[in-house]
């Protein structure tokens, strides 16, 4: 049988031996093929991690992955994808409707699927008709993406590869960040009108180390993956890729943060005026599915020194301008500070429960006083490496 966008499912080796054991005339002939064939499935259900029905997972496993003209189209225009396209669309969904309900197999694993395969596993697994499915999909690209998209919620930069996907990623959430509500809600406030197609802004997190700057975007990550937000991990080495990167971006239905963590530059390293174009200024209109996060212990990004201010230079000041203007294009800055002992403790407190530790209440606080005397002040991170000592 020949599909018209799933084009994977030609070639695949498994989908070929199914249809191969229907053909298969004796006992020992299909007993073969079926071993075979169950062979293979266990090896790709393994390294992917596919759980539940193993053929049928699979089966889900090679819709939401194909990056095709359907499921692309639908990613970039949801429910606003030529109809055309729909109807082509059915004839495909049909035959994996057949291999659905003929499944040869019916290996068991324990346990839910991986990321963003569980809803349209149970779609599939309730279809009364292909049609069904179609309008499903578009829905369902829209949301969680197709391809490499929807096989992870955040991303590397390689220069020969392009994106790569990251396999794990922090799980925080912003319910465990303590002691910035402010900071929280502003850059949730941000992500959700950037989400909706609303005007939102790049925002730069500085403070602190330890004070949760980063664990703020990995959060913001796991509250919205599911509803269509990406994460791409860049380094200053990057940036001279940023008009690939964009050119990649740019292409898909789904929302990116490019995320600039720890960032700063040393008054030799001129990078940072790649970076200015790129938030504003370039010839390149950034993408309006493209933001940009960064943190930094400093909030000027770039170092200063006191030539900047007693040097050489007739125009001292225009220095000074140039190496503070990168900051000032970030329309939200969200500052995070050391918190107080209570905050502290709190923190402390929090991350013990968050962990079952069994100490009482006032060894837990003697002993993270103590820790923090002798580990370089108060902070959510000094508080989480305390607890994991006592572990």
């Amino acid at each position: 049988m020949s599909f018209v966008f799933y084009r994977s499912f030609n070639e695949n080796k498994i989908i070929n031996g199914v249809y191969a054991l229907r053909e298969c005339i004796t006992d020992i002939e299909r007993e073969k093929l079926y071993n075979e064939i169950l062979s293979e499935l266990l090896e790709v259900g393994i390294k992917e991690g596919l759980k539940q029905d193993l053929f049928k997972m699979y089966l889900t496993y090679l819709v939401a992955r194909d990056e095709n003209a359907f499921s692309v189209s639908c990613e970039r225009e949801g429910e606003n994808v030529d109809e055309a396209l729909r109807i082509l669309a059915l004839e495909d969904i049909r035959k994996i409707l057949d291999l659905w309900k003929e499944s040869p197999f019916t290996v068991l694993l324990q346990e839910g699927a991986p990321n963003f395969l569980n809803p349209l596993y149970d779609t599939l697994n309730k279809a009364t008709s292909a049609q069904e499915v179609v309008d499903y999909l578009v829905r369902y690209y829209k949301r969680f993406g197709t391809g490499i998209m929807n096989g992870y919620k955040a991303f590397k930069w390689d220069e020969k590869l392009g994106l790569v996907g990251i396999g794990e990623c922090d799980p925080i959430t912003f319910d465990q960040l303590i002691g910035c509500d402010y900071q929280k809600n502003a850059l949730i406030k941000n992500t959700e009108a950037f989400l909706q197609g609303k005007e939102s802004n790049n925002a730069l997190l500085f403070g602190d180390r330890g004070t949760g700057k980063s664990s703020s975007v990995k959060a913001a990550l796991n509250a919205y993956c599911e509803e269509g937000l990406r994460v791409v991990e860049l380094s200053k080495t990057d940036f001279k890729y940023f008009n690939r990167i964009l050119h990649t971006l740019r292409k898909r239905g789904l929302k990116f943060i490019l995320f600039l963590d720890d960032l700063s530059f040393e008054e030799f390293e001129v990078e940072y005026k790649y970076m200015k174009a790129l938030i504003e200024g370039g010839i390149e209109v950034r993408p309006r599915n493209v933001l940009i996060y960064a943190t930094s212990n400093r909030r000027h990004l770039v170092k200063e020194t006191w030539n900047d201010r007693q040097g050489q230079e007739i125009n001292i000041s225009d220095t000074r301008q140039e190496k503070l203007s990168l900051a000032d294009r970030f329309g939200l800055s969200l500052t995070f500070t050391s918190p107080n002992q209570n905050l502290y403790l709190e923190m402390v407190y929090s991350i013990a429960k968050h962990y079952k530790v069994t100490l009482d209440e006032n060894t837990l606080r003697e002993r993270a006083i103590q820790w923090e005397l002798l580990h370089g002040g108060r902070s959510g991170r000094t508080a989480k490496q305390f607890i994991l000592s006592i572990l």
